[in-house]
Formats: structure tokens, sequence, C-alpha cells
């Protein structure tokens, strides 16, 4: 296989849009759904950082507290989308009693993904330091769906690490960055292998991580399913406490309205 055939079976096996059903329907369905629900439950936003994307939209239940906090980073290859993506599945959370935080960070090609991992750390540890004044027991667990499941795992690893994160949840995500360097989703990126073998956590010691419940849709890009599988395989070996749920008759984009159906 040549240089420009191996980049576009790469480009092929990591693009969700093209395994869809109808992707651009699902955002804007979502969209929607998020739009109605801060008109009826409007969040508090909440500035963590300086920067226009260092916020978070702040989706409390009825009644008192405290409550725990799932807070979730949306996807978008690290360079798409806002909080605002990910609003709507705040409803069975809140239906549950938790508080539920759609958390924005800096995209490329204006961030780099390790001002993205940094950013999101960032947001989680204004939470924990406010977590009394907004109503919340400081149980906290964190989520994320395609590149955000990247950010929310990274930002439990290495140098630097969350620490006391109750559980992760991550939906669709991709774990290995290296086969995107040179590819289309890799421009405003600017990887080399070295930086995407550093950004990835299937290269990354995953002992010590909190429990893992790693999700993905019957309809997913085969390749982000193997990367969800060989993600089990590894926390499972490194002692990680994980479960790996395969959802069916789900793609990349309408998994996230599938809540309900996981595992609590």
């Amino acid at each position: 296989m040549g240089l420009d055939q191996d980049r576009a079976a790469r480009e092929k096996a990591y693009s969700p849009s093209r395994w869809a059903r109808d992707f651009e329907a699902s955002l804007a369905r979502q969209a929607e759904l998020g739009a109605r629900l801060r008109e009826r439950h409007p969040p508090r936003r909440l500035s963590y950082g300086a920067g226009p994307r260092e916020g978070l939209n702040l989706f409390l239940p009825e009644g008192q507290g405290p409550w725990p906090l799932m807070v979730f980073l949306h996807g978008g290859y690290w360079q798409e989308l806002d909080a605002a993506a990910t609003d709507f599945m705040a409803v069975p959370w809140l239906g549950r009693g938790w508080a539920f935080a759609s958390l924005d960070y800096p995209l490329a090609p204006g961030a780099s993904l390790e001002a993205m991992v940094a950013a999101c750390r960032q947001g989680m540890a204004a939470l924990r330091r406010e977590a009394s004044a907004l109503g919340l027991n400081g149980r906290l667990h964190l989520g994320g769906h395609s590149a955000g499941a990247q950010l929310a795992l990274m930002s439990c690893l290495g140098e630097g690490r969350l620490s006391g994160i109750e559980s992760l949840w991550l939906l669709s995500g991709i774990y290995d960055l290296r086969p995107l360097v040179g590819t289309y989703i890799d421009a405003p990126l600017g990887l080399d292998e070295e930086r995407a073998a550093r950004l990835s956590p299937l290269c990354q010691d995953l002992w010590g991580l909190p429990p893992l419940t790693l999700v993905h849709g019957e309809l997913d890009p085969p390749a982000f399913r193997a990367q969800g599988e060989a993600l089990y395989e590894r926390a499972w070996a490194a002692g990680v406490a994980v479960k790996l749920c395969p959802l069916p008759d789900c793609d990349h984009f309408d998994i996230l309205e599938r809540l309900d159906a996981l595992p609590r």
C-alpha cells in the first residue's frame, strides 16, 4: 500500500461521520434537546479560567443538596463543538439526583492537546474547590465522548493527574492517536509520532485509574471499537476495575442518547 493509500485508509477508519447513519441529524436533534433543557432548567454558567472556552454549564437537581456530580467533555476531534453539545445529557443524571456539568475546553488550532488536558484538570480542580458552595457533596465523576474521552482519561494519567475521581465514563473514545498523524484530522493538531504516543492512553501506564466504564456502539467505526477493547484489556491487566459495555444499534453520535441503557 502506498503512502497516499495508507493515509486514505486511516482517514476513513477514523472518520466517524462516514460510518454513522445520519450524524448531522443526530447533532441537530441533540442541540435542540439541549436548548429545550436550558429553557426549562437553566444551568449556572461558571468560569474556571480566563479564556472564553474555560467555563462550564452546571445543572443542579431540584430540591436540597448536596449532590454528586458528573462532569462531561464533548467530542469534536479537539477542534469543534462546545459544552452546549452535551447539555441534553444532563436529563437522566438530574432524574437520579445528580448534578451534571458540561465542560468547555480550548480547541485546536488555537490550543494544543496538552493545553486541553491542562484545562480539563483546571476545571475539575475548580469544581472540587467550590463543591460546598455549589451544593455538591464532593463526589466527582468524569466522562467524555470521542475526543472528550481521550481528554478525560489523559486528565487522570501521568504527572499532574487528577485524584479523587470516583469513576470514569468513556463513550466511543479514541485512545491511541498515532494512526491520526499525517491525516486531515491531524492538520490543526500538529502531532508527530512522539507527541501522539505521549498523548495516547494506550501508550501509558494505566495503574491507579478510578473504575472505568467503557462504552461503544455496535455501529461505531471498527477502529474505535478495537481501541475500546484494547483499553479494556490493558486496564484489566493493570488491576483497574473496568466494564466494557457495547450498545446495540448505536452509532458514534446517537449513542449519547442511550445513557439510560448504561449500568449504574
